[in-house]
């Protein structure tokens, strides 16, 4: 089929070009990947000459192009107003070559685009590797994608290795676009894949530290960090913002986790902390460092809102339980921050311990909260020693951690209960309990504090 030629504008570098049929002048030769244009007629077996740059006007499909855009060649398009399938330029680079640049905006029935044929860009694909010092898009987007496939293609973006002994490796890096004069910068986005169309799982997305590469030391693997972006003047920095996805039609909203590193199997270490810190205020002069905040989700109609859970890590073995630690601001010249109950507050009580006649507590008699005495006549009960308290507790304590213990006496008329001290315990106030049948006064209650390591005063606070 004749193929509608080509308009030479100007002339310009040429190669030399064989061909096995003949061509006419104007007509689009692909030699490769690269495609090029011949100048006049040339017959077949007969050497002539091919345009590989310049301006020429090339007859284009039934297509809105837009000046600037990378323009293709498409060996089975049709050209508006030519022979179908005899080869068109295009704005769409699927399977087809890219020719050059755009010079005119064109419409769906302009018989040719005006084009910047260029040499030193290739096709859309590329079998093999490239290697190139950088990588810039012809026109409004500049796509990376993996190949379509049973198993989709891994796109994968990867900081060079270090071939310096103490040098750091390449970084990787993916950041949006400055914005114009007052325009906002472009958005930086990591999405895991949409699942199929069907049912599937949607691809997850992740950002890890890098692992430490060395087999035969120490290091430390490498920080994940997502930081807001810097505000500027008086207005503020750019929020850090970890969402869930939308649950389905009836499904639940995503969960959100954030978890320590594990240790190994085997390892000496303890697992990762998890910290959340409200920003510090770096004024010279004035500032409240920022809040944290931890919120349930909000409920509908008749729903309720959701639980806020802080639990310390469960024991393995014969290992103590996570302590649970909340602790105020501490204070300059002011005073430490406090911690507020802003609803009714429900407590925990397991069941009380029980003793009956004199003898020395155990550690659950002692953090029990609660112990019920049963004396069949004037009885003593000793405390646990100052050590064997911390111990108890975990030995995570600080100076002023406290913890209240309820004597209640149901001994009969005498059976009066004295508590005594141990080592490191000293008491103030009053250690007898009178029985149930005295007066009202048949229970007390001590508040332990401690003063200092492994030592501990029993306040009598009723």
């Amino acid at each position: 089929m004749a193929q509608t030629p080509c308009l030479v504008l100007k002339g310009g570098s040429v190669v030399e070009h064989t061909p096995g049929s003949d061509v006419i002048a104007g007509q689009v030769i692909v030699t490769g990947s690269i495609p090029m244009i011949a100048i006049s007629a040339i017959s077949s077996g007969v050497k002539g000459s091919l345009e590989t740059s310049n301006q020429f006007k090339v007859p284009q499909a039934a297509e809105i192009i837009t000046a600037g855009d990378a323009v293709y060649w498409d060996a089975n398009g049709s050209p508006y107003g030519g022979t179908a399938l005899s080869g068109a330029a295009t704005g769409t680079a699927t399977s087809n070559t890219l020719m050059g640049e755009c010079l005119e905006t064109t419409t769906a029935t302009t018989t040719y685009v005006k084009i910047l044929l260029t040499a030193a860009k290739r096709t859309a694909t590329v079998a093999g590797s490239i290697t190139a010092d950088d990588i810039t898009g012809s026109d409004a987007t500049l796509n990376i994608a993996g190949l379509s496939a049973a198993q989709g293609g891994l796109v994968s973006m990867t900081g060079a290795l270090s071939t310096t002994s103490g040098n750091a490796g390449g970084a990787s890096s993916v950041v949006g676009g400055v914005g114009g004069a007052t325009g906002a910068g472009g958005a930086a986005v990591v999405t895991g894949g949409a699942s199929g169309a069907t049912s599937g799982t949607g691809g997850a997305a992740t950002i890890t530290g890098g692992a430490a590469g060395s087999a035969a030391g120490n290091a430390i693997g490498g920080a994940a960090s997502v930081t807001g972006g810097v505000g500027k003047g008086n207005l503020a920095g750019g929020a850090a913002s970890l969402v869930g996805g939308e649950g389905g039609a009836t499904g639940s909203g995503g969960a959100i986790a954030v978890t320590g590193g594990a240790t190994i199997a085997g390892a000496g270490g303890t697992g990762g902390a998890v910290t959340v810190t409200g920003g510090a205020n770096a004024n010279t002069t004035n500032g409240a460092g920022g809040p944290v905040t931890t919120t349930g989700g909000a409920g509908k109609g008749t729903g309720d809102g959701g639980e806020v859970g802080i639990a310390g890590g469960a024991a393995a073995g014969s290992g103590d339980g996570g302590a649970v630690v909340m602790t105020t601001g501490t204070s300059g010249s002011g005073v430490a921050g406090n911690i507020h109950l802003r609803a009714k507050v429900l407590g925990y009580q397991a069941t009380p311990e029980t003793a009956t006649d004199t003898a020395s507590l155990t550690d659950a008699q002692m953090l029990s909260g609660i112990l019920v005495g049963t004396p069949t006549a004037a009885a003593s009960y000793t405390v646990r020693t100052g050590t064997q308290i911390e111990t108890a507790l975990g030995g995570t304590l600080a100076t002023g951690d406290s913890f209240d213990l309820t004597v209640v006496n149901l001994g009969g008329a005498g059976d009066i209960i004295t508590m005594l001290v141990a080592a490191g315990v000293t008491y103030s106030g009053s250690v007898t309990i009178d029985d149930a049948g005295a007066d009202v006064s048949s229970s007390g209650t001590f508040r332990f504090v401690r003063g200092a390591a492994n030592t501990f005063i029993a306040y009598r606070i009723n």
